[in-house]
């Protein structure tokens, strides 16, 4: 009786200006013995991880920028004012993770500006919900809500 293995291997590499490019490579074999299934498919796994990873180096043709020119020095500290883009909770919640992290506000500024292209208060909610997970992923959540569940602010990290 044989069997048949079929492995397969995919990466997706995200790229700036909401692209993103990704290479998958699938091999299907016949297993004559079972009992070379886990040596079979290690080195299977190995094989197309490498075949892979060796062809997705190049990002091949990029999008056309959408956003300004990216500046290369960012203010050193966080908006202030009214004049952010994104919702009165997500900017309480950024500047409550700036706080108790402790972190320069020009830090979160960069990473606007480098992630996004644009500054930090001028961030569309679907950009400023983006840079709140980078930042709780970065700096971590700092409470336990019900259950285990992680919390920042209410927000859910599940």
């Amino acid at each position: 009786m044989s069997v048949l293995l079929e492995i397969n291997y995919s990466k997706k590499v995200g790229l700036p200006n909401y692209s993103s490019h990704s290479h998958s490579v699938t091999i299907r074999t016949e297993l004559a013995d079972l009992s070379t299934l886990e040596k079979t498919n290690a080195e299977l796994y190995a094989r197309l991880q490498s075949a892979v990873d060796s062809q997705i180096v190049n990002a091949g043709k990029m999008p056309p920028a959408e956003t300004p020119a990216r500046t290369t020095n960012p203010p050193a500290a966080a908006p202030t004012g009214d004049a952010w883009s994104c919702s009165p909770k997500q900017r309480d919640l950024i500047e409550k993770i700036i706080r108790e992290s402790q972190l320069a506000p020009g830090v979160v500024e960069k990473l606007a500006t480098d992630r996004f292209g644009t500054p930090l208060c001028s961030l569309n909610k679907l950009q400023a919900s983006s840079l709140i997970d980078e930042l709780l992923d970065t700096y971590g959540a700092k409470q336990q809500g019900r259950g285990g569940q992680r919390t920042y602010a209410g927000r859910d990290r599940r």
